[in-house]
């Protein structure tokens, strides 16, 4: 029987999820009725009054950039950095809003510049599918529609959001550039399908996210990373190529796509695991060293720690125990 407090919170989720579906809706209408510069002078304002009144996301964001920089930046310099973060996270959004209706190559060449495609098709011609090595740097999402924009078949894996109707369209306007999607969940032999179908398959590894990972130097502090690029590399065959976006001086975005790495494979596997998601990291940390103050640093990269991930795997091994004899007895 579900308790009162579980039905008020799903009252609350049904008229709260509409509602912030409604105004999504207004805000992208909205801002396409204003040219691009404008849009962009607003946000910048926006994401300076940001860096003043979210108190909580800066002090987070400046946390993280003093772990990671030590004594290497000033402190006038770790607060400048912490607000061009928002500034630039503010300015992202708006460009992604303001090109909801940019569907093919000639319409983001508008504003994006593009580098090295010559990689990107060298990979691709190979016909095993391509890892699309990426992070969370410059306009990301921009990053990840990219290889479909330009003419690549392309399939990306996302957790879906608690707002259903908000999902559906953010994944909608994804698949009206390309982009196929798989829901996250047991959803690994689709993607060893997609790749063997020759497809690009859009990876991130720079974000703390409690799925089978390992310790890995970032920024000079071990960090918790998802082994899972490195395990479809190894089981696939399909080459990793490293790519991104940055925003340019005069608001364009240069997406600058780089050689294949050569995938780590000696026969160990649970050290080819964890070489190549080393390898792997270690090229992403250069691409924000690059722009560093175009990553995002409020994000908690360095939360798990050896302790987390060993609770969290034992109530997963527990929960799994759980549903296996709970099954074995309404079979009996």
């Amino acid at each position: 029987m579900i308790s009162r407090r579980d039905l008020w919170k799903k009252i609350r989720r049904g008229i709260k999820y509409p509602v912030i579906l409604f105004l999504v809706r207004c805000l992208i209408v909205t801002l396409r009725l204003f040219p691009r510069k404008f849009i962009l002078r607003v946000f910048r304002r926006l994401g300076l009054l940001a860096f003043r009144v979210v108190r909580h996301e800066r002090q987070k964001t400046i946390r993280n950039i003093e772990y990671a920089y030590g004594d290497a930046l000033t402190h006038e310099q770790v607060m400048r950095m912490a607000q061009q973060v928002f500034v630039h996270q503010s300015l992202n959004f708006a460009d992604y809003v303001h090109t909801l209706g940019y569907r093919t190559r000639a319409d983001f060449s508008r504003i994006v510049d593009f580098v090295g495609e010559e990689h990107l098709k060298a990979a691709y011609d190979k016909g095993k599918g391509v890892l699309c090595l990426m992070c969370h740097v410059g306009s990301w999402e921009f990053s990840a529609i990219m290889p479909p924009v330009m003419g690549y078949e392309t399939t990306a894996v996302s957790k879906a959001l608690a707002n259903k109707g908000l999902n559906k369209l953010i994944i909608g306007y994804r698949q009206k550039r390309g982009m196929k999607n798989i829901s996250r969940g047991n959803s690994y032999p689709l993607l060893i399908e997609a790749l063997a179908k020759g497809e690009c398959m859009i990876i991130m590894i720079d974000q703390d996210t409690l799925v089978k990972g390992t310790f890995v130097d970032f920024f000079g502090k071990k960090a918790f990373t998802p082994i899972g690029a490195a395990r479809l590399a190894l089981d696939s065959g399909s080459p990793v190529v490293p790519m991104h976006m940055k925003r340019l001086p005069n608001n364009r975005h240069q997406f600058t796509i780089y050689p294949a790495l050569e995938t780590i494979s000696t026969g160990n596997v649970e050290s080819d695991l964890v070489e190549n998601t080393k390898l792997y990291t270690e090229v992403i940390e250069r691409i924000i060293r690059e722009t560093p103050e175009q990553w995002v640093w409020m994000h908690e990269r360095w939360k798990t720690t050896p302790e987390i991930e060993r609770a969290h795997f034992k109530r997963l091994r527990l929960l799994k125990e759980q549903k296996m004899q709970a099954e074995r007895l309404s079979n009996a």
